[in-house]
């Protein structure tokens, strides 16, 4: 057993911050000097989405047995084929898979015929998604200094070298299926806002931290990106 049990949160869309910002950044626009045209789609959008959207999250941590070139085999039987992984969690004891989701954002968006709203409504589900995801992050990396151990960033299967079909180990490890994700034979998560990942649990604090977007080609154009 790992030292972070398998375990499903809800996440409270209403203690996460930065979500009008990530909602700025999704659209390229200063959410405190927006656009007068832009305010009742705006406020209609937000009010909808807070009051629609719901999200949930699955992960667990698993012990890392050894690490031999470009390969990290856990404890129970996994082994994730990635030199770029192998690099960051050189000194992970444990590995942490996790799956955010959010649910209702397919209805509305089935719903909605305005282009505009659309693009809000795409844009507020992105944005919560995101500060969702990084909420629970967050919350487990506090948990973890609590006990004077520490978590690295979180990587996704399709960033950089890291294969699309290590989405299938995340999905047998800690079966996302149970809030209501499905994977697709693309390796595609349903709910579309869905994000998957692996962190590292270390006994060291390091202060520097790699970064995903650290290393990504797109980190000074993708609104999403940590490094801007």
């Amino acid at each position: 057993m790992g030292t972070i049990e398998r375990r499903i949160i809800k996440i409270p869309a209403e203690k996460l911050s930065g979500v009008d910002h990530m909602f700025g950044r999704m659209i390229n626009m200063d959410t405190e000097k927006l656009p007068a045209k832009f305010q009742t789609a705006f406020e209609k959008t937000k009010e909808a989405a807070y009051q629609n959207f719901r999200m949930e999250a699955v992960f667990e941590s698993f012990k890392v047995e050894r690490i031999e070139g470009d390969s990290i085999h856990l404890e129970n039987a996994v082994v994730l084929n990635s030199g770029l992984m192998a690099e960051v969690f050189c000194q992970s004891f444990e590995l942490v898979f996790a799956v955010t989701t959010l649910h209702g954002y397919e209805a509305l968006d089935e719903a909605e015929e305005n282009i505009l709203l659309k693009l809000f409504l795409d844009s507020w589900g992105t944005a919560l998604i995101e500060c969702g995801n990084q909420w629970v992050e967050q919350n487990v990396a506090k948990e973890l200094e609590d006990k004077e151990i520490y978590a690295t960033h979180s990587f996704s299967p399709g960033q950089n070298d890291i294969p699309m079909e290590m989405q299938t180990q995340i999905f047998q490890a800690i079966n996302p299926k149970e809030i209501g994700v499905t994977l697709n034979d693309r390796y595609m998560m349903h709910p579309k806002k869905s994000v998957s990942g692996i962190f590292g649990i270390q006994t060291e604090k390091i202060e520097n931290r790699i970064r995903p977007c650290d290393i990504c080609e797109r980190k000074h154009t993708c609104p999403a990106s940590m490094a801007r």
